[in-house]
């Protein structure tokens, strides 16, 4: 499969070869070129320290301070068989460049190269009431609160699921049905590092598949109450994986014989109370088993907002409440909340963090109160600031206590032009009980963005 996939690709390149060349001339041209093109080159560079998490021996804060740039490239080209038939694949390279020493990231120039998007799609079927796109996609729904990230321990630089998407379509409303399948490691990266994408049990690799799929229906036939409703199913494979000794002893195999099988049922309304007031509230739940374990969870994302008239530049000020339940440790099944496939920053890049011991981006055990205010500044520019106190619902942290800690936020985003644009973007969390640090935990990060 994986040859037949090369092969695809080869002759996909010597095809767009000559759009890559004459480009704008073909632009000019009275009708449009079946070839399209583009791309765009991310800058970052990212400070942090002092993440607490809930590692062993208590006390232990994250990796110490990192300092490091990273760069991340992309080139993407599609080609259009007929107003029903497109084809579409992107390539995406980052590196990083540590400047105090610290981190074992591998992500050296010019690293490995990886198609992030190789997909085939068909349009409007069955009389336009079917589309359908077949391949490495990337996926996201509502908030991205059950899917969003398909490949978390690879960060930002990919998001990919490795799925099949079917969009049955009725006016004002769109069903999708799902199936994905992500490996561990990605066998299609060329000059492959060897590298673990799904993350499960933090910073050791294995040989895990995720696998599953579902149905996610959107409708806004009421137009004051847009919906939408999910079912989705996920299976993680059982899985085994190596832990470094320390000093002369040997590593230690660790294996997990069962795997995961989970049903999350949910839904989300966006109610439109005034022009100036609206609103979110999701709300899911879970069950199933890991062997002779039982595993269910919940999760309620609800927010508030209110608009507010001011000249030209409206701001927004919200209120809003995240809650994800915890495994009680006092029982033998799993209460905590999984999210399936939306381990990735959500409400803070710091914090994302603070799970590592437990697996990448595993958002669980967490009740949040928070408000947010947008500010624009400019029609092209504008401050976010979130400020929300964290509670841990079962206290199986270090430090024994239920307070997380308070989290800060504040993002400021502009853009220059269709081309340029980036952020400045400062974090902070002061840790509470649940952990047995006491310094303040911070992240910055300056981007800049290039798209052509």
């Amino acid at each position: 499969m994986y040859r037949s996939v090369f092969i695809l690709v080869f002759f996909l390149c010597v095809l767009l070869a000559p759009a890559l060349i004459g480009k704008g001339a073909a632009e000019e041209q009275a009708k449009p070129s079946p070839f399209d093109w583009g791309g765009d080159i991310r800058l970052r560079s990212e400070n942090f320290d002092n993440i607490p998490i809930s590692a062993d021996p208590p006390g232990v804060t994250r990796g110490g301070e990192n300092v490091y740039f990273r760069g991340r490239s992309r080139v993407w080209g599609q080609y259009t068989f007929s107003d029903m038939v497109l084809f579409k694949a992107r390539l995406v390279n980052e590196f990083r460049s540590y400047e105090n020493g610290r981190g074992t990231n591998t992500y050296d120039w010019p690293d490995e190269y990886v198609f992030d998007n190789l997909y085939l799609d068909f349009k409007n079927l069955a009389d336009g009431k079917l589309d359908l796109r077949i391949g490495r996609q990337d996926l996201m729904y509502g908030n991205g609160r059950v899917v969003l990230d398909g490949s978390p321990l690879d960060g930002s630089r990919t998001i990919y699921f490795n799925a099949v998407k079917a969009s049955l379509k009725w006016p004002k409303t769109v069903v999708d049905l799902l199936g994905i399948w992500n490996k561990a490691e990605d066998e299609l990266a060329i000059n492959s590092q060897d590298r673990d994408l799904v993350g499960v049990v933090g910073k050791y690799p294995t040989d895990m598949v995720e696998s599953g799929g579902g149905v996610y229906l959107k409708n806004s036939s009421i137009q004051k109450m847009p919906f939408e409703a999910y079912y989705l199913y996920k299976n993680e494979s059982d899985y085994e994986y190596w832990v470094p000794g320390t000093g002369d002893a040997p590593p230690t195999k660790v294996v997990q014989p069962d795997d995961l099988s989970l049903h999350t049922l949910g839904f989300r309304l966006m109610p439109k109370f005034t022009e100036f007031l609206s609103g979110s509230l999701e709300a899911a739940g879970q069950m199933g088993e890991r062997g002779p374990q039982d595993v269910d969870g919940w999760m309620v994302d609800a927010k508030l907002s209110h608009k507010f008239v001011v000249d030209t530049l409206n701001p927004t000020g919200s209120v809003g409440l995240y809650c994800l339940s915890g495994d009680d440790p006092n029982t033998t099944d799993d209460e905590g909340w999984n999210p399936l496939w939306a381990r990735w920053p959500q409400y803070s890049e710091l914090y994302v963090y603070a799970w590592d011991a437990d697996g990448a981006g595993r958002w669980s055990n967490v009740t949040m109160p928070y408000l947010e205010l947008d500010l624009p500044v400019h029609a092209k520019a504008g401050f976010t600031v979130l400020g929300g106190y964290m509670f841990a619902p079962e206290k199986d942290g270090p430090g024994g206590g239920d307070e997380r800690g308070f989290l800060g936020t504040c993002w400021f985003k502009y853009k220059l032009t269709n081309i340029w644009s980036g952020h400045l973007l400062a974090e902070f969390v002061e840790p509470g009980n649940y952990y047995n640090v006491e310094d303040t935990a911070y992240f910055l990060r300056a981007e800049f963005m290039c798209n052509f």
